[in-house]
């Protein structure tokens, strides 16, 4: 039984959009419903190298036993990831499994091949 306590999703929901500059454009909603303990995890390493990292691991993970993400929700972690990484927030580049991705429309046909 998870012994966590509850998430103030109005809380994280409110830093989350102020660290995103108060632009709602790439607010992670679907992210919000259904995993509100990662945005918790987000909006606490916002602007740390540690972020590139947990962003990586999120999207790659090395356990076989975990199903993944559904699409919309994968792209908004991506979308996120690509605006903490544009505003240059980190202070080292690391090399995650998003390098080389440019294009999101790209990546979401990757993703719709895959589950096919």
């Amino acid at each position: 039984m998870d012994q966590s306590p509850p998430v103030d999703v109005t809380a994280l929901h409110e830093q989350l959009l102020r660290l995103l500059g108060g632009d709602a454009t790439h607010y992670p909603t679907k992210l919000e419903e259904r995993f509100p303990r990662i945005i918790g995890k987000i909006v606490e390493l916002w602007g740390r190298p540690e972020l590139d990292t947990y962003f990586n691991g999120l999207m790659v993970s090395e356990r076989h036993d975990r199903q993944g993400f559904p699409g919309d929700v994968a792209m908004e972690i991506f979308q996120l990831s690509n605006v903490h990484a544009g505003l240059h927030l980190s202070d080292t580049v690391s090399g995650t499994g998003w390098t080389g991705v440019q294009d999101a429309e790209m990546f979401r046909k990757a993703l719709k091949k895959e589950a096919d």
